[in-house]
C-alpha cells in the first residue's frame, strides 16, 4: 500500500537511539538508585542518626526518584516506538514498535528486544513502509488530552482481522501533530454501530475513596498507640486499606486513559 503520510518522532526520522536510551536508562536509574542508598545510609553511620527512621526515608525518596525518572524514561520511548500511517485510500494504520520482538523475559531479553526495536525504527526513519504487524484504526471512540499526551482510546482491526478496543498514546511534539489529530476527529464521526457506555469511572472514584478513608481512619483509631477502637481490627483495616488504594488508583488510570 503506498504511503500518504507517515508520523514519527524527529528522533526516530534522523537516526533512532531507542535502544541504547532504553537500556542504558535504566541502568541509569538503577545505579543512581543504588549510589542513593548507599551514600544515604554511609552518611547516616558518620552522623550517628537514628538509623531506623532515617533508612525509611532513605528508601522513600530513592524510590519516589526512580519512579519519577522511569515514567520520564519510559513516556519518551513510547513517544519513540510509536508510529502512524496513513495510506493513499485514507486508511490510518499504527504500530507501536515496543512488542515487535520477544526474547523471554530477565533484562537480557528486554535489551536484545529493545535494540531489535531500535534496528527496525532505523530502517523506519530511512524508507518508512507499512509493516505486516500494523493494526488498523476502524473508528476512534475517544480522545482524552493530558498534560503530557493523548489517551486515543480506537476500535482496531488486529492483523488476523480481529476486531479489538485499545488505548494508544500519543506523545505531545510530534512532527504535524495537528494533522494526525485531524485524522482523529475524522474517526470520531463516523457512524458507530455500538451503543455509547456511560462512564462510571467518577462514580466508582469517589467511592472507592470514600471506602479508602474509612479503611484508613479505622486503621489509625485501631493502633495502639491511638487505642481508640479494638485492636483487633487493626490488620484488616491495613489490609482493606491496601485493597481500596488499589482499586482507587485503577479507576484514576482508567478515567485518566480516557476509558
Amino acid at each position: 500500500m503506498e504511503l500518504k503520510k507517515v508520523w514519527m518522532s524527529p528522533e526516530t526520522e534522523k537516526k533512532s537511539h531507542y535502544g541504547y536510551r532504553t537500556v542504558g536508562g535504566i541502568v541509569g536509574i538503577v545505579f543512581l538508585m543504588t549510589a542513593l542508598l548507599f551514600a544515604g545510609t554511609f552518611l547516616s553511620l558518620s552522623l550517628g542518626l537514628p538509623q531506623q527512621s532515617f533508612s525509611m526515608i532513605l528508601v522513600l525518596l530513592a524510590t519516589a526518584l526512580g519512579i519519577i525518572l522511569a515514567v520520564k524514561l519510559g513516556r519518551r520511548g513510547m513517544q519513540d516506538a510509536m508510529i502512524f500511517f496513513l495510506t493513499e485510500n485514507d486508511r490510518l494504520w499504527v504500530m507501536d514498535t515496543r512488542g515487535l520482538s520477544y526474547h523471554g523475559r530477565g533484562f537480557w531479553g528486554f535489551a536484545l528486544g529493545a535494540m531489535e526495536t531500535q534496528a527496525f525504527l532505523r530502517t523506519q526513519g530511512r524508507q518508512p513502509f507499512l509493516p505486516n504487524g500494523a493494526e488498523e484504526i476502524l473508528r476512534v471512540l475517544n480522545i482524552k488530552e493530558n498534560s503530557s499526551h493523548y489517551a486515543v482510546r480506537c476500535q482496531l482491526r488486529h492483523p488476523g482481522k480481529r476486531m479489538i478496543r485499545h488505548t494508544y498514546f500519543l506523545v505531545k511534539g510530534i512532527q504535524d501533530e495537528e494533522m494526525l489529530l485531524q485524522e482523529f476527529e475524522r474517526r470520531k464521526t463516523w457512524e458507530n454501530t455500538l451503543e455509547p457506555t456511560e462512564n462510571r469511572n467518577p462514580l466508582c472514584i469517589l467511592l472507592s475513596g470514600l471506602v479508602f478513608a474509612a479503611c484508613v481512619t479505622m486503621c489509625v483509631l485501631s493502633h495502639p498507640i491511638v487505642n481508640k477502637m479494638s485492636g483487633d481490627i487493626y490488620f484488616p483495616c491495613m489490609g482493606a486499606s491496601v485493597a481500596t488504594f488499589c482499586l482507587l488508583l485503577y479507576f484514576i488510570i482508567r478515567q485518566r486513559r480516557g476509558e
